[in-house]
């Protein structure tokens, strides 16, 4: 709206929620499903992990979103959250995995026992 490319109110409305202006701060941390992404995934992780891999997982869920608000926006894809939070740690695993390449855990180990290599470390 502030650029002259969305003319109506209802228009710039949060893409995720429906309920506020989207604006970055709400787009990415504020919109409540959003804010469900982040502390799934964060969860996810466990709070020992999130100091070793902060440099991955803000741009993780941050792309993610972003995708999934386009394809929402321009392709009229239906949001689905499962999906995203699933994809993202997809993504984490894939990005983790490639920077601790001596590790014998496997993207799937990443994925599905993280808790278990939590507890190993």
């Amino acid at each position: 709206m502030r650029i002259g490319i969305i003319h109506q109110q209802h228009q710039a409305l949060c893409k995720f929620c429906g309920e506020t202006l989207e604006s970055i701060d709400h787009s990415f941390l504020f919109c409540q499903p959003v804010w469900n992404v982040w502390c799934e995934i964060l969860d996810w992780w466990g709070i020992q992990w999130v100091k070793v891999i902060w440099d991955c997982i803000p741009f993780a869920v941050l792309w993610s979103l972003w995708r999934m608000r386009n394809e929402h926006t321009f392709q009229n894809k239906v949001l689905n959250w499962n999906e995203v939070v699933e994809l993202i740690k997809l993504r984490i695993a894939f990005w983790v995995k490639s920077k601790w390449f001596e590790s014998d855990y496997s993207i799937t180990d990443f994925i599905y026992r993280l808790r278990s290599i939590i507890l190993a470390s």
